[in-house]
């Protein structure tokens, strides 16, 4: 199982955080054709957060995440990265921005 933490800003402007806990790597299918293709086509915060919340852990944020995505439904705009936490401070760091992944899988699900 691959977690991951998301960070989205609504289309109406509020900044949300929560846990895909499952299938989140791109490569898997799930999340981005799940929830990510779904949530940007929508506009409308209300309608985004019911989606959000059929498939995450809201307001939640795991150690154990693998990776983070950074979700702009103003611009419409997905980033990936690896997620890291240190312990000895308790935050959560983003590391490598790895969005050719997302933007592969994109890529090869609509040829």
């Amino acid at each position: 199982m691959t977690r991951s933490n998301l960070h989205i800003i609504l289309s109406n402007g509020k900044k949300i955080k929560c846990v895909a806990d499952s299938s989140s790597a791109p490569e898997q299918g799930y999340i981005v054709e799940n929830l990510l293709l779904p949530l940007l086509e929508i506009s409308e915060a209300e309608a985004e957060l019911k989606l959000l919340r059929e498939h995450c852990s809201m307001n939640e944020q795991r150690i154990n995440a693998m990776y983070r995505y950074e979700i702009n439904l103003l611009t419409k705009r997905v980033s990936f990265y690896e997620e890291s936490y240190n312990d000895g401070t308790g935050r959560f760091t983003r590391g490598e921005n790895i969005t050719e992944r997302y933007d592969a899988y994109i890529r090869m699900i609509k040829n």
